[in-house]
């Protein structure tokens, strides 16, 4: 395969934008905008429960499946049909869901939860502990599940009475909540198992139903009139339009086409400037990352792996490429967040060209090599992927560029292991053992080459045998260190979240994994 080469216009600009921002672009502050009505309280009376919210996204789900999504992201589109058995708070901590109560037992291996009663899925079938444990036999069994290898330590699902479950272990798993937070925690219709459009038409207990989906166009949601939770006003529908390109969807918010869109940190300045417009801006657990699949290429050598992560300008992404909008990271995990391990700051590795050409000459390629790049097909990572390939370029590695559809990156790199690297965004996850997992065990969906190393595998499994919070913290700090000294992968920059709301929203709330609250979200009755 030919090699890309980067078009000098992108060097050009890519200089002039960081010389530019390196000057004085202050970073621009969370919620801001002209009209900045859409932070306020609003009164329940204030609120119309009959109005549509009309939402542009950059992409759709891989799947509305919950227990066959190949995209963690998903969870974005999943969460408004899907209730889980637990719930997080705006801060990421459990709070009841599907399950109102739980506790452990049996020294850890075992997890009681209480059930909601009262609650029926969308097709009239009833939400029980034989629902659960139906949901739980199928993740664990169907086709090409992807959440599967999460509750590999659940061994039974006892059923006492409708009201409760009992999940049995066969070792500790202190991620287990946020695992039921998230996919492996959805539940779906038993009735629905077997339809062959359960991918396109999803059958949960959520506050909304899917009534119309076009792949790659819109998705219309209606909302559940029979929803469990009576205190939750929302609106009557949600219309998602997928909108790959950042300027349409900036266009739709400027004419009113759309209530909220997905923009960036290129867009948020001027955003912010038109009347009765407010700008979220947000540090979520989402990070750009340059993906290794270790089995390939010249990655299984540690010392390749670092003189990536030297060869990369982090500072100029973030400047030039997100405007601000980001900030260089090391390390999976964003400070202030308990599992950031504050000996890894952003700059541990500092963008040193010579110290990457040193390293690839120890490792025996003084000459450099060659490998094949897959890149998320939408602008942002596009221009990240260049940008990457150029600094590469530098040292002696050739970066071969192919882009790949965003809501098939995750099938394409992950289940059918195509390409050397990937380009992409890692999205959140409410537990950072989740992220460890998935990404860095020899198990983890989100790492085909099932290479590690086996100081993170044991701190892995001390961290899922231990319960004790404070205790646990200490040793995810360590396998972050051991993530960080071992460039198991080159995290790029923590890539806040923008989105752009009119002044009819309110409610509008961001969890830490980078999912909006639809729970709060809501429109403002016109006058």
């Amino acid at each position: 395969m030919p090699i890309r080469r980067v078009p000098a216009v992108f060097t050009a600009l890519l200089t002039a934008l960081l010389a530019v921002a390196l000057a004085g672009c202050a970073p621009i502050s969370p919620s801001e905008g002209g009209g900045g009505a859409s932070t306020a309280p609003v009164a329940r009376e204030d609120l119309d429960p009959e109005a549509t919210i009309r939402y542009a996204d950059a992409v759709g789900p891989s799947r509305f499946d919950p227990h066959r999504s190949t995209n963690g992201q998903d969870i974005r589109y999943l969460a408004p049909v899907y209730d889980r058995l637990v719930h997080l708070s705006s801060a990421g901590d459990p709070i009841p869901g599907l399950a109102t109560a739980w506790e452990w037992q049996d020294d850890g291996l075992a997890l009681r939860m209480t059930l909601r009663q009262n609650v029926r899925f969308h097709d009239g079938a009833p939400f029980d502990s034989a629902a659960v444990k139906a949901n739980i036999e199928r993740e664990k069994t169907v086709e090409g599940s992807s959440v599967a290898a999460d509750l590999a330590s659940v061994t039974t699902v006892e059923t006492p009475d409708p009201t409760t479950v009992v999940l049995r272990l066969s070792k500790r798993n202190s991620m287990l909540l946020g695992l039921l937070s998230h996919r492996a925690g959805a539940m779906v219709s038993p009735t629905a198992f077997d339809n062959p459009d359960l991918d396109l038409a999803p059958v949960g207990t959520g506050m909304y139903k899917v009534t119309s989906y076009r792949p790659n166009d819109v998705i219309v949601y209606e909302r559940n009139p029979d929803y469990w939770n009576r205190d939750v006003v929302g609106a009557k529908s949600i219309e998602l339009r997928i909108l790959p390109d950042e300027v349409t969807r900036m266009n739709a918010m400027r004419t009113g086409e759309v209530d909220v869109a997905l923009l960036s940190g290129r867009l948020a300045g001027e955003a912010s400037g038109l009347p009765g417009m407010t700008v979220h801006r947000d540090t979520t657990l989402t990070y750009l990352v340059l993906y290794l699949n270790r089995a390939r290429s010249e990655f299984g050598n540690p010392k390749v792996r670092q003189a990536l992560n030297y060869a990369v300008n982090r500072q100029a992404i973030a400047q030039g490429i997100y405007f601000g909008a980001a900030q260089p990271t090391v390390q999976p995990f964003p400070p202030d967040y308990y599992a950031y391990n504050p000996a890894y700051p952003g700059d541990y590795y500092p963008h040193d060209p010579a110290k990457a050409r040193q390293l690839l000459a120890e490792a025996g390629l003084p000459n450099g090599f060659e490998f094949e790049m897959l890149v998320t097909a939408l602008s942002t990572y596009t221009q990240a992927g260049e940008a990457i390939q150029q600094m590469l370029a530098e040292v002696g590695i050739k970066a071969n560029i192919r882009n790949v559809e965003a809501a098939q990156t995750a099938d394409v790199y992950y289940r059918q292991q195509q390409g050397d690297a990937l380009v992409s965004q890692w999205g959140g996850r409410p537990d950072p053992s989740m992220t460890i997992d998935l990404q860095f065990t020899s198990t983890g969906f989100s790492n085909p080459g099932r290479v590690t190393t086996p100081r993170l595998e044991e701190l892995q499994r001390t961290a899922l045998d231990t319960l004790d919070p404070d205790k646990r913290r200490e040793t995810i700090h360590q396998e972050v260190g051991e993530l960080v000294d071992q460039a198991f992968q080159v995290p790029i920059v923590l890539d806040e979240s923008v989105i752009a709301t009119s002044q009819k929203i309110a409610g509008f709330e961001l969890l830490v994994t980078g999912q909006v609250d639809f729970q709060k979200l809501a429109v403002r009755k016109q006058q």
